[in-house]
């Protein structure tokens, strides 16, 4: 009966042990990691309600990413609609301060500022983010617009040799068309006005319409819609009148039908030349295309306002996920955390009831007859 006796309390003491063992490993697992448990099970009731709270906080994270990754080319966007303003607004200047109807001082200089400027807006509305071409509307893969210089050819020339400002040395398009007479001011004015996109460079997509918005979704139920298509009207009449202004000629070789397609060439007329009715004719060109490009920053001034508005609306959107997620994840602190005050109280009461139990083992299992005689 001895024997048994001995055994059984053995048996319990171990099991105690085992039992002081695991309260400690658990304590100190829970003081490492700041969790109460490394397992969902571990959780019990409260198993629910913290994956729902990881799951809408995985939806609010997505939304998130989504907001910032739209307002991150939203941004970049209205940067590039700003450098266009600000380019056309430059050569804008220009133009207004030269007089009508007489002398253009520094028109080769600033023929060849639009050249320049042409080819840096259609840079601009070739913007990326990425491998994605922001003004392609969801097309983002195929570059919205190519020069090729079909519009150059669509222009053709009008020029004369200095020595010779009697016969135009070169005539060729719509330009020479106009000045020889075959068209009239206004004929010339309406063709660039109304060229065809594709002449223009314009994508295929673009072209047919075809090319879809992009939207940033900020729920299961919104979206906001920040598509700006690089054939958009105030980009492409800046690319169209500034492409013309490059190529025309200068006021001394100033082109341009009388109003009467029948009318005498060049040679056949009266000098001084050109005559005072094809420097009209000129300056009304030019007039078109200053006109034209004001009013395309007007244009473009409504269309950076629609984009900081969507910027401005889903960024208040953001601010509200922020909070959101800061209280779900308050939620998911009171049911996952470990109160580590508490945790570290209990688990120097575990060590010590540890100790203890060490010592008394130790001290039972020394007890014995011999020990006792001695």
């Amino acid at each position: 009966m001895t024997g048994i006796s001995q055994l059984g309390r053995a048996v319990d003491m171990i099991a105690r042990l085992k039992t002081q063992q695991n309260s400690l490993d658990t304590l100190s697992t829970q003081i490492a990691t700041g969790k109460k448990t490394q397992q969902f099970s571990g959780l019990d009731t409260d198993i629910l309600r913290t994956q729902r709270a990881r799951a809408d906080i995985n939806k609010l994270d997505q939304y998130t990413t989504n907001i910032s990754n739209g307002q991150r080319r939203i941004q970049l966007m209205t940067g590039a609609l700003e450098q266009i303003k600000a380019q056309a607004n430059n050569l804008y200047n220009g133009l207004a301060a030269a007089p009508q109807g007489g002398d253009y001082p520094e028109f080769e200089g600033t023929k060849q500022l639009a050249g320049d400027i042409y080819d840096f807006i259609i840079d601009l509305a070739n913007t990326k983010d990425g491998d994605r071409y922001l003004f392609a509307g969801s097309d983002s893969s195929i570059k919205p617009i190519e020069d090729d210089n079909l519009f150059g050819s669509f222009l053709g020339t009008f020029r004369y040799d200095d020595t010779d400002l009697e016969t135009p040395s070169e005539v060729s398009g719509f330009l020479g068309e106009w000045g020889s007479g075959n068209i009239t001011t206004e004929e010339f004015i309406a063709s660039y006005n109304n060229v065809d996109e594709n002449v223009l460079g314009y994508s295929e997509s673009l072209v047919s319409g075809t090319a879809g918005e992009v939207r940033i979704r900020v729920d299961e139920n919104s979206d906001f819609d920040y598509t700006l298509l690089a054939n958009t009207e105030g980009i492409k009449d800046l690319i169209t009148a500034i492409g013309v202004l490059k190529d025309m000629p200068p006021p001394e070789h100033a082109p341009g039908a009388l109003n009467d397609p029948n009318a005498p060439l060049t040679s056949l007329e009266t000098p001084p030349f050109p005559s005072k009715e094809r420097q009209d004719n000129f300056y009304a060109v030019i007039n078109d295309l200053t006109a034209t490009i004001v009013n395309a920053v007007d244009k473009l001034e409504v269309d950076q306002y629609r984009l900081s508005l969507v910027e401005a609306q889903t960024e208040s959107i953001q601010e509200q996920y922020v909070y959101q997620t800061n209280a779900l994840q308050n939620t998911i602190g009171e049911i996952e955390d470990v109160d580590l005050t508490e945790a570290i109280g209990q688990l120097q009461q575990v060590q010590l009831g540890l100790e203890a139990s060490f010592s008394v083992t130790a001290l039972i299992a020394d007890l014995s007859l011999v020990n006792f005689l001695r």
